[in-house]
C-alpha cells in the first residue's frame, strides 16, 4: 500500500480506526493519519476492501488519500 500513497520526506502513517461492516458482505475498512515528523497531521488514508458495487472493477480494495484540507490526492483501486 505504501507504494501507491504520495507521502512527502518524514511522514509517517499512524492507524485510527478499523471498521468492520457485517451487514455489507464482512467489508472492512481501515482509516490512517499522516503524520509529518513534529507530530502535526498532513492528511488522511483510508482502505476499504471488498467492494460493492454492480460494475466489475479489476481491484478488490479502494485506497483514498486525502490531504490536511479533506481534498483528495489519491483514489485508486488495487
Amino acid at each position: 500500500m505504501i507504494d501507491y500513497l504520495k507521502l512527502a520526506e518524514g511522514e509517517r502513517l499512524t492507524l485510527l480506526r478499523e471498521t468492520h461492516l457485517h451487514t455489507q458482505g464482512q467489508t472492512s475498512i481501515k482509516e490512517w493519519q499522516i503524520v509529518d515528523s513534529q507530530g502535526t497531521i498532513t492528511g488522511g488514508v483510508t482502505l476499504r476492501d471488498r467492494m460493492n458495487s454492480r460494475r466489475s472493477y479489476s481491484g478488490e480494495y479502494r485506497l483514498t488519500q486525502r490531504d490536511r484540507q479533506g481534498d483528495i490526492v489519491l483514489d485508486r483501486l488495487i
